[in-house]
């Protein structure tokens, strides 16, 4: 039976991925921080059978212990919220990019045949969305003030209610909010 280590496993997308991975008859080892702020009581959770490490990235001691007899890698271990990376720039910068770079430099002597890793949903920036007389409006800007009166609902320029009209497609050029 093939193990995997899925860092961030215990994260929304990781539990999914844990779930159908265990499915197909995978063993699954767990790598995860388990913030608080993301995870709430998320531990408690985690299926029979998966071992969980409980640990940061970033901690080149604990990856190298977890990659111990792993065939693949699914790597989602990353500080999320786009928001809070404005103003958190190490935290989120240390989480993501210093993460994967531990992560990929204990890899460099293992046989290990495959990594997975993750994207942000973040790269496409706003969903598709229409006005209320039904007009596409595919550029969605959030506005500063809306996002400090706690109000997230994207509006339309004249400030107008927008309806949701479907998924982004991943052909959709990428388009990042935290590089503006």
């Amino acid at each position: 039976m093939k193990q995997i280590l899925i860092t961030g496993g215990c994260g929304f997308i990781g539990r999914y991925v844990t779930e159908e991975l265990l499915a197909q008859g995978y063993s699954v080892r767990i790598l995860d921080s388990l913030i608080d702020q993301v995870h709430g009581d998320a531990a408690a959770a985690t299926p029979d059978g998966v071992e969980l490490i409980r640990a940061d990235v970033r901690d080149k001691a604990a990856v190298t212990e977890a990659l111990k007899g792993i065939d693949g890698v699914v790597h989602l271990a990353a500080e999320v919220g786009v928001g809070q990376s404005m103003y958190e720039i190490a935290r989120y910068v240390g989480g993501n990019d210093l993460g994967t770079a531990v992560l990929l430099e204990a890899m460099i002597d293992l046989p290990i045949k495959r990594i997975v890793v993750a994207s942000s949903m973040s790269v496409y920036g706003e969903g598709l969305y229409q006005t209320q007389d039904g007009t596409p409006s595919g550029s969605i800007r959030r506005r500063g003030a809306d996002i400090k009166a706690s109000r997230w609902d994207p509006v339309a320029q004249d400030g107008s209610a927008l309806t949701p009209t479907r998924p982004t497609s991943r052909s959709r050029l990428t388009s990042p909010r935290s590089m503006r």
